[in-house]
């Protein structure tokens, strides 16, 4: 026993000298001299110019949907690209003045509002049939996703007042109606 008592001392004894070794003094690096650099003209850059994505004119319908949102705590949104808006609403763009679809950022969110400027009243059916196409494709989006955005897309509204038609989906889409009532006058 002697010996294995002997053989364990001096087994920890070399561990804890290799630990110390280790964690010993570090070599010392010398220090960095910074050397002027070489004078030279470099021309001034024009400051950067950052644009929002989309529209850079405000329309009337995204003052309006600004107006009628403010205040309201919602999910983060962006403005849905021209592109996709054809093939989404299926409204020909020719109709309206202006319109400005707001969507979810992230893809586990169902809210959506948009605010269409017809040109003419008449051609209020049609922008109403393409809402009730995409809600359509939403529901069936978000019928075996996430119950409660399911339920938030079954519950949309629309309200159309003069020239201008407004579709939501949000869990404040009474206010949201509300609000868009006062603020547009025939």
């Amino acid at each position: 026993m002697k010996i294995s008592k002997r053989i364990i001392s001096l087994l920890i004894a070399a561990l804890i000298g290799t630990t110390f070794i280790g964690c010993g003094k570090k070599e010392e690096v010398p220090p960095i001299v910074e050397t002027p650099a070489p004078e030279t003209s470099v021309p001034e850059t024009p400051p950067v110019v950052e644009e929002p994505i989309g529209e850079t004119d405000p329309t009337v319908s995204a003052e309006l949907l600004f107006t009628i949102t403010d205040g309201l705590e919602m999910p983060s949104q962006v403005a849905m690209p021209k592109e996709m808006f054809g093939d989404t609403y299926g409204i020909d763009e020719t109709l309206l003045e202006s319109y400005i679809v707001n969507m979810p950022m992230m893809n586990v969110k169902a809210n959506e509002c948009a605010v269409f400027e017809l040109k003419d009243e008449k051609d209020s059916q049609a922008v109403l049939e393409g809402i009730t196409k995409r809600q359509k494709a939403l529901e069936e989006q978000w019928k075996t996703y996430l119950p409660d955005q399911y339920e938030l897309v079954q519950n949309y509204k629309t309200a159309v007042k003069g020239n201008k038609i407004l579709f939501v989906i949000d869990e404040h889409a009474e206010q949201i109606v509300e609000n868009f009532n006062q603020a547009v006058k025939e």
